[in-house]
């Protein structure tokens, strides 16, 4: 009887596999998963306001969402005329790091601790040395940066430049990301979260200025 049964299951996986691809179930799920990566950009600006509003953004930056698990959340601008990229990652705390670390002495073992925590940095760094410590003026607020240089863990002889920021912002009760911290059971009483803007490329190509102008273009009036 039980092996009966273990083959009426297979059956109806068999039957439910078989009727997910005759139906066009890949396209139909690449199709919903485009469509929330690749939003229409007006879209985009209402939904991702808790990052701040990029309506005054240049058209130069193309934004795309990732999809993630768990409490990160992350999107990712593409600066169109050099390929450059710079991910925001809302790492939904303010202890992790915060806009006090940028100013402290403690700022190089934060960012390790940064990079190990959220694994959403697509190298492992090593031997990072800041190079320059600064603060630029949004639309409503000062975000505090630093520049740096770093080797790559388990390729020697390569370095990269990058450019890590951060700022704070309180969640609206109906934008995506409280949505998503009730539904992992990490909302709590207070739902500001740290934004990390965070861009690295290989040494001689990283150019500083492509995310500082996108950080500059951000508007954070009306927003806490």
């Amino acid at each position: 009887m039980g092996c009966l049964k273990s083959i009426f299951r297979l059956i109806i996986v068999g039957l439910v596999i078989y009727a997910f691809f005759f139906f066009n179930g890949p396209q139909a799920v690449k199709e919903k998963f485009d469509k929330y990566a690749n939003p229409p950009r007006e879209v985009f600006i209402q939904e991702e306001k808790d990052f701040g509003s990029f309506a005054h953004t240049s058209t130069d930056y193309k934004f795309q969402r990732s999809v993630t698990i768990g409490k990160y959340r992350k999107i990712t601008a593409t600066y169109i005329p050099s390929g450059q990229k710079i991910s925001l990652i809302d790492i939904a705390d303010t202890v992790t790091i915060n806009q006090a670390d940028f100013y402290s002495t403690k700022i190089d073992l934060k960012l390790y601790e940064l990079m190990d925590t959220i694994k959403n940095s697509p190298i492992g760094l090593r031997d990072i040395e800041i190079t320059q410590r600064g603060t630029v003026l949004a639309k409503g607020k000062i975000v505090p940066y630093v520049n740096f240089k770093a080797g790559i863990k388990g390729i020697p002889f390569i370095k990269v430049a990058g450019t890590i920021a951060a700022y704070n912002t309180k969640n609206a009760d109906d934008g995506i990301v409280a949505k998503i911290q009730r539904a992992v059971k990490q909302q709590t009483n207070d739902d500001t979260s740290t934004k990390i803007v965070l861009s690295t490329r290989l040494s001689g190509n990283y150019s500083p200025d492509a995310t500082l102008n996108l950080i500059k273009s951000i508007s954070f009036i009306g927003i806490n």
